[in-house]
């Protein structure tokens, strides 16, 4: 999994393997970050598009092009959905990180630059272009060890440092699914927000076991027992650290039921690109956990 680091700069100065362009479907250059590119990396660039794509490229799509005067050895290039143009879904924007991935590996690349596709000219507002280039990226499996999502202001810059900072409840959250396909399905969590509302709170134990339970807040970034959790820390190391900090979780114990609920929360959660928290205690008889702006029903009663 790579680390994923947002910065702020010039998409087209980045010293990577490759360089990601937010194309368009001609595939001739453009304006934004394509023109950068294009203005960049020189001709070579452009006469490498024409030959490679000579119909152009399909929205959500990638394919690449040498990098010409640029210091990254490729380029390659995606077309993201233009809100501005009627193209609302996400499934069109996920897609443009999944596919750039897809070439990276191919091509052998570990260090990869990305701009905050479809965020400029085409309209997408930028906290939910940040949030779903940090989830689709960290939930794809590649080769590339070092991911830079590069902000065109500090605006952008921000709405990615957030984006990347729920990362670490996500991979927490995924943490737990392993204990569950360990076999240890009487591992429970529940959500909360700080009274303050600038923090998550995240709670995790063991069921029937009298322990106190493991915490972690947003508050402290990417410091979760003892050890540094970023988006490249694999779901079985956060297993891992559970088990190491609470002995309980060691337990083999069967609960289908809430390990089922646990499967489709985390799935909505990852779908939502937003984080789960519950209306109160996780047995409380409201409307059940709010997950972006979706009800998700509370997990069944411990067994």
């Amino acid at each position: 999994m790579p680390t994923i680091t947002p910065v702020l700069g010039d998409i087209a100065q980045q010293d990577v393997d490759a360089v990601v362009n937010a194309a368009n479907n001609g595939m001739r250059g453009g304006g934004g970050v394509d023109g950068a590119i294009h203005g960049a990396g020189g001709r070579a660039v452009l006469d490498d598009c024409v030959r490679r794509f000579p119909d152009g490229l399909a929205t959500g799509d990638a394919g690449w092009t040498t990098a010409g005067e640029l210091a990254a050895r490729w380029v390659i290039h995606t077309v993201g959905p233009n809100l501005r143009a009627g193209e609302r879904d996400r499934g069109l924007l996920e897609p443009c990180y999944r596919r750039a991935l897809e070439v990276a590996d191919e091509l052998g690349a570990r260090t990869v630059a990305f701009p905050l596709i479809s965020a400029g000219a085409y309209g997408w507002p930028q906290r939910e272009a940040a949030l779903t280039a940090a989830y689709t990226i960290a939930t794809t499996r590649t080769d590339v060890t070092d991911v830079r999502l590069v902000a065109f202001d500090d605006g952008a810059l921000q709405s990615l440092r957030h984006a990347t900072l729920q990362l670490i409840p996500l991979r927490i959250l995924q943490g737990v699914r392993v204990l569950h396909r360990r076999g240890q399905q009487h591992a429970r969590i529940t959500a909360g927000v700080a009274p303050t509302g600038l923090h998550l709170r995240i709670q995790v134990w063991a069921q029937g076991s009298g322990t106190p339970a493991v915490k972690y807040t947003t508050g402290s970034e990417t410091s979760f027992l003892d050890a540094e959790v970023t988006a490249a820390t694999a779901p079985a190391d956060i297993a891992d650290l559970l088990e190491n900090a609470e002995p309980a979780l060691t337990r083999r114990v069967s609960d289908p039921d809430y390990a089922r609920w646990y499967e489709g929360m985390l799935t909505t959660v990852e779908r939502n690109l937003a984080l789960p928290v519950a209306s109160g205690e996780y047995f409380d008889s409201g409307p059940g956990w709010q997950i972006g702006d979706q009800r998700y029903p509370h997990p069944p009663d411990p067994a």
